[in-house]
Protein backbone atom coordinates (compact mmCIF):
# COMPACT_ATOMS: atom_id res chain seq x y z
CA UNK A 1 0.00 0.00 0.00
CA UNK A 2 1.12 3.52 -0.69
CA UNK A 3 1.44 5.88 2.19
CA UNK A 4 -0.76 8.36 0.28
CA UNK A 5 -3.70 5.94 0.59
CA UNK A 6 -3.72 6.59 4.37
CA UNK A 7 -4.16 2.85 4.95
CA UNK A 8 -2.45 1.89 8.16
CA UNK A 9 -3.23 -1.81 8.03
CA UNK A 10 -5.47 -4.39 6.46
CA UNK A 11 -7.79 -6.69 8.36
CA UNK A 12 -10.30 -9.28 7.28
CA UNK A 13 -13.93 -8.68 8.24
CA UNK A 14 -13.69 -11.42 10.88
CA UNK A 15 -10.46 -10.00 12.39
CA UNK A 16 -11.97 -6.52 12.54
CA UNK A 17 -15.14 -7.80 14.18
CA UNK A 18 -13.10 -9.78 16.74
CA UNK A 19 -10.97 -6.71 17.48
CA UNK A 20 -14.04 -4.52 17.88
CA UNK A 21 -15.69 -6.99 20.25
CA UNK A 22 -12.56 -6.93 22.43
CA UNK A 23 -12.58 -3.13 22.42
CA UNK A 24 -16.34 -2.98 23.07
CA UNK A 25 -16.04 -5.38 26.01
CA UNK A 26 -13.41 -3.18 27.65
CA UNK A 27 -14.90 0.15 26.51
CA UNK A 28 -16.60 1.02 29.81
CA UNK A 29 -13.59 0.25 31.99
CA UNK A 30 -11.17 1.97 29.60
CA UNK A 31 -13.32 5.09 29.29
CA UNK A 32 -13.80 5.27 33.05
CA UNK A 33 -10.30 4.45 34.24
CA UNK A 34 -9.64 5.20 37.88
CA UNK A 35 -9.48 8.97 38.05
CA UNK A 36 -7.17 8.88 41.07
CA UNK A 37 -4.65 6.74 39.19
CA UNK A 38 -4.77 9.00 36.15
CA UNK A 39 -4.51 12.12 38.31
CA UNK A 40 -1.56 10.66 40.21
CA UNK A 41 0.37 10.00 37.01
CA UNK A 42 -0.52 13.42 35.64
CA UNK A 43 0.57 15.11 38.87
CA UNK A 44 3.93 13.37 38.73
CA UNK A 45 4.47 14.44 35.15
CA UNK A 46 3.41 18.05 35.81
CA UNK A 47 5.93 18.61 38.58
CA UNK A 48 8.98 20.59 37.63
CA UNK A 49 11.78 18.43 36.41
CA UNK A 50 14.00 19.24 39.39
CA UNK A 51 11.27 18.56 41.96
CA UNK A 52 10.27 15.40 40.19
CA UNK A 53 13.82 14.15 39.97
CA UNK A 54 14.49 14.90 43.65
CA UNK A 55 11.26 13.31 44.89
CA UNK A 56 11.45 10.31 42.58
CA UNK A 57 15.15 9.81 43.36
CA UNK A 58 14.22 9.43 47.04
CA UNK A 59 11.50 6.90 46.23
CA UNK A 60 13.73 5.04 43.84
CA UNK A 61 16.68 5.13 46.25
CA UNK A 62 14.60 3.44 48.95
CA UNK A 63 14.20 0.40 46.73
CA UNK A 64 17.27 0.28 44.54
CA UNK A 65 20.18 2.20 46.12
CA UNK A 66 23.35 0.15 46.42
CA UNK A 67 24.09 -0.75 50.01
CA UNK A 68 27.62 -0.27 51.27
CA UNK A 69 28.93 -3.37 53.00
CA UNK A 70 32.20 -4.20 54.59
CA UNK A 71 34.72 -5.67 52.24
CA UNK A 72 35.96 -8.80 54.00
CA UNK A 73 39.21 -8.88 52.09
CA UNK A 74 40.36 -5.86 54.08
CA UNK A 75 40.65 -3.68 51.03
CA UNK A 76 38.31 -0.71 50.94
CA UNK A 77 36.22 -0.11 47.85
CA UNK A 78 37.94 2.03 45.35
CA UNK A 79 36.33 5.25 44.21
CA UNK A 80 35.84 4.02 40.64
CA UNK A 81 33.86 0.99 41.90
CA UNK A 82 31.42 3.27 43.74
CA UNK A 83 31.20 5.59 40.72
CA UNK A 84 30.24 2.63 38.56
CA UNK A 85 27.55 1.60 41.04
CA UNK A 86 26.12 5.13 41.12
CA UNK A 87 26.11 5.31 37.32
CA UNK A 88 24.14 2.04 37.23
CA UNK A 89 21.83 3.48 39.88
CA UNK A 90 21.30 6.68 37.86
CA UNK A 91 20.53 4.86 34.62
CA UNK A 92 18.05 2.68 36.51
CA UNK A 93 16.44 5.82 37.90
CA UNK A 94 16.04 7.30 34.41
CA UNK A 95 14.32 4.09 33.32
CA UNK A 96 12.07 4.32 36.40
CA UNK A 97 10.99 7.87 35.44
CA UNK A 98 10.42 6.79 31.83
CA UNK A 99 8.25 3.87 32.97
CA UNK A 100 5.96 6.21 34.95
CA UNK A 101 5.55 8.45 31.91
CA UNK A 102 4.94 5.40 29.72
CA UNK A 103 2.24 4.09 32.10
CA UNK A 104 0.52 7.47 32.02
CA UNK A 105 0.67 7.56 28.21
CA UNK A 106 -0.87 4.07 28.05
CA UNK A 107 -3.73 5.14 30.32
CA UNK A 108 -4.38 8.27 28.28
CA UNK A 109 -4.31 6.29 25.02
CA UNK A 110 -6.73 3.66 26.38
CA UNK A 111 -9.12 6.32 27.57
CA UNK A 112 -8.91 8.29 24.32
CA UNK A 113 -9.54 5.18 22.19
CA UNK A 114 -12.47 4.09 24.37
CA UNK A 115 -14.10 7.52 24.17
CA UNK A 116 -13.59 7.57 20.39
CA UNK A 117 -15.19 4.12 20.11
CA UNK A 118 -18.12 5.22 22.29
CA UNK A 119 -18.54 8.22 20.04
CA UNK A 120 -18.67 5.95 16.99
CA UNK A 121 -21.20 3.69 18.71
CA UNK A 122 -23.42 6.67 19.49
CA UNK A 123 -23.13 7.92 15.89
CA UNK A 124 -24.83 4.79 14.52
CA UNK A 125 -28.50 4.89 13.55
CA UNK A 126 -31.14 3.78 16.04
CA UNK A 127 -31.70 1.08 17.27
CA UNK A 128 -28.12 -0.03 16.63
CA UNK A 129 -26.44 2.66 18.71
CA UNK A 130 -28.85 2.06 21.59
CA UNK A 131 -28.31 -1.69 21.47
CA UNK A 132 -24.50 -1.46 21.50
CA UNK A 133 -24.62 1.26 24.17
CA UNK A 134 -26.77 -0.87 26.48
CA UNK A 135 -24.81 -4.10 25.92
CA UNK A 136 -21.25 -2.82 25.95
CA UNK A 137 -21.19 0.49 27.78
CA UNK A 138 -23.99 0.02 30.31
CA UNK A 139 -23.08 -3.70 30.60
CA UNK A 140 -26.74 -4.70 30.55
CA UNK A 141 -27.54 -8.39 30.17
CA UNK A 142 -29.33 -9.77 27.14
CA UNK A 143 -32.55 -10.01 29.15
CA UNK A 144 -32.26 -6.41 30.43
CA UNK A 145 -31.47 -5.08 26.95
CA UNK A 146 -34.45 -6.92 25.44
CA UNK A 147 -36.73 -5.52 28.12
CA UNK A 148 -35.37 -1.97 27.73
CA UNK A 149 -35.69 -2.03 23.94
CA UNK A 150 -38.98 -4.01 23.91
CA UNK A 151 -37.66 -6.64 21.52
CA UNK A 152 -37.25 -10.41 21.58
CA UNK A 153 -33.99 -12.23 22.16
CA UNK A 154 -33.60 -13.42 18.55
CA UNK A 155 -34.32 -9.89 17.29
CA UNK A 156 -31.66 -8.55 19.65
CA UNK A 157 -29.01 -10.90 18.29
CA UNK A 158 -30.00 -10.19 14.69
CA UNK A 159 -29.84 -6.42 15.26
CA UNK A 160 -26.55 -6.83 17.15
CA UNK A 161 -24.97 -8.46 14.10
CA UNK A 162 -26.13 -5.62 11.88
CA UNK A 163 -24.93 -3.07 14.45
CA UNK A 164 -21.49 -4.70 14.59
CA UNK A 165 -21.27 -4.69 10.78
CA UNK A 166 -22.19 -1.00 10.66
CA UNK A 167 -19.74 -0.19 13.45
CA UNK A 168 -17.01 -2.12 11.62
CA UNK A 169 -17.49 0.01 8.52
CA UNK A 170 -17.42 3.29 10.45
CA UNK A 171 -14.48 2.18 12.60
CA UNK A 172 -12.45 1.07 9.57
CA UNK A 173 -13.17 4.35 7.81
CA UNK A 174 -12.17 6.50 10.81
CA UNK A 175 -9.01 4.48 11.47
CA UNK A 176 -7.86 4.07 7.85
CA UNK A 177 -8.16 0.29 7.93
CA UNK A 178 -8.60 -1.60 4.69
CA UNK A 179 -11.16 -4.36 5.20
CA UNK A 180 -10.53 -7.53 3.23
CA UNK A 181 -13.24 -10.07 2.50
CA UNK A 182 -13.08 -13.24 4.57
CA UNK A 183 -11.79 -16.20 2.60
Amino acid sequence: MKKSDNVIKSLTEKELKTYLLLKLNSMYSDANLDADKTAAYLEEIRKTSEDKRRLMMNVYAEYYAPAKVTDYSGLPKRECDMTGEMLDFSSGFDKFIASIEEQYNIIVKQKREAVALLSLVLSLKQPYSKLLYFRYYKKMSTKETCAEMHIGRSTLFRKREVALSELSKVFASHNHIKVLADS
